[in-house]
């Protein structure tokens, strides 16, 4: 992922959950995700460990919009 993403995910925590730029936001960091790992695998999660579950859902907890940015780049990354 390229630097411009993190920052522009950093930016993200304070827009309405609505804003418009949510949305190209998570369709930039699936297609980033798709270049780098290929676009047949879906993100490994450790099955073994609640872990990572439980870190992406306090971060995504602080900001609204950060939840429906997760949910949307999800949804991106299934499709």
């Amino acid at each position: 992922m390229s630097r411009q993403l993190f920052l522009d995910y950093d930016h993200a925590h304070d827009l309405d959950p609505d804003d418009p730029r949510i949305d190209d936001l998570a369709r930039r960091i699936a297609e980033a995700h798709r270049e780098r790992y290929g676009s047949d695998e879906a993100p490994q999660m450790d099955t073994a460990s609640e872990i990572p579950a439980l870190i992406q859902g306090t971060v995504s907890a602080s900001s609204p919009a950060w939840q429906r940015l997760d949910t949307l780049i999800r949804a991106h990354l299934d499709a």
